[in-house]
């Protein structure tokens, strides 16, 4: 299925991935649920909101930051204390260095704990199954059946069969002849 350009655009923001659009699609979504229900009038609501938004990571996309901005300056414009009002996490991190993509690593796995069991599983399986293509190899090279490892061999061994039979018949048979020669001559 191909890409379109407006299938990766959301709210003004261009994402590399469909998937990672659709990520942004269903935050507006819940952005929409939220301005309906959330009272801005009421700062200790929108605090708790907010709070429960960053601790269980309900938005993770440049659309959903956005949205706790602006929860943010409502806050701080109903005189919440800037103290109380934590700053927007990010989840990720914006430069090249191998300091940094080694501590993303390191998050997925804390993050994730449950990928870790599923990632030795593979490289068992993966052991496992390198394992038995390397002993179905050497069975077919050391098998007596011709097969696309030796067919090579079986069939030369073949001929040499034939031609070692042909000459030792050609041997016999000269033997022979030469034997009646003989007695003709007697």
């Amino acid at each position: 299925m191909e890409k379109r350009e407006d299938d990766l655009v959301v709210e003004g923001y261009r994402f590399a991935t469909v998937a990672d659009a659709e990520t942004a699609r269903m935050e507006l979504k819940k952005i929409e649920n939220l301005e309906r229900n959330l009272d801005y009038r009421r700062p200790q609501n929108v605090l708790l909101v907010y709070n429960r938004a960053v601790d269980n990571r309900v938005f993770l996309t440049p659309v959903g930051f956005s949205y706790l901005q602006k929860m943010q300056r409502e806050l701080l414009k109903w005189g919440v204390p800037a103290d109380k009002v934590r700053p927007v996490p990010l989840y990720a991190t914006f430069s090249n260095k191998t300091a940094n993509s080694r501590s993303i690593r390191l998050s997925v796995a804390q993050r994730h704990p449950e990928y870790q069991g599923r990632f030795v599983a593979s490289l068992l399986v993966n052991f496992v199954l390198v394992v038995l293509v390397v002993a179905m190899v050497l069975f077919a090279w050391n098998s007596d059946t011709p097969n696309i490892i030796n067919y090579r061999q079986a069939i030369e061994n073949e001929y040499s069969a034939w031609e070692q039979e042909l000459t030792q018949r050609e041997q016999a048979v000269r033997e022979e002849k030469r034997k009646l020669d003989m007695q003709k001559i007697e």
